[in-house]
């Protein structure tokens, strides 16, 4: 009788810590809802970003730029990405101080809407983070996410896809 007492304190012990585990991870994250149905891109406004109303910029493609590819799932900088950021780094310090960049994120067609906005919201904020540690001034990059409503590719395929999981850049003047 004792035995069987002992294994369903333990097994109920056990269960409380894993429920508290579980739950301590998110306490004081702040979560932001994504509304699915949205079909225009989002802008982040927070994490230090500089309060510009992209909307009054006039935004040309940042050809001169090298784009930034991801591996699926994922908003890491790889090896290839980092070099191609150094370049861009030298290439925007050249340009005049009132110069701004707008790094869009970017996904392939996998996973829902909402997902897609966040992860390429994380891509854009990765690439701006690593301008930032180049020299590049946090108040000239603000960033944006597509998610996988621009694709440059259409197929439904590794070849394509690797192709839409991506960075961009833009800029305007001040």
């Amino acid at each position: 009788m004792k035995t069987n007492a002992r294994v369903t304190t333990l097994i109920m012990v056990m269960c409380l810590a894993a429920v508290l585990v579980l739950t301590g991870g998110c306490k004081g994250k702040k979560q932001q809802a994504i509304n699915p149905e949205l079909t225009t891109p989002t802008t982040d406004s927070g994490g230090g970003l500089p309060d510009v109303d992209q909307g009054a910029l006039q935004w040309k493609p940042a050809t001169d730029l090298e784009k930034i590819y991801f591996d699926y799932d994922s908003y890491a900088l790889r090896p290839d990405a980092l070099k191609s950021l150094g370049v861009n780094a030298e290439k925007m310090k050249a340009d005049p101080a009132n110069t701004m960049f707008q790094v869009e994120g970017h996904c392939d067609e996998r996973g829902t809407q909402e997902y897609n906005m966040a992860l390429g919201e994380k891509r854009a904020l990765a690439v701006r983070e690593h301008l930032i540690k180049l020299g590049i001034a946090g108040d000239r990059i603000v960033t944006i996410s597509y998610g996988k409503e621009r694709p440059v590719a259409e197929g439904h395929n590794e070849a394509a896809w690797k192709q839409n999981r991506r960075a961009e850049f833009n800029r305007a003047t001040k």
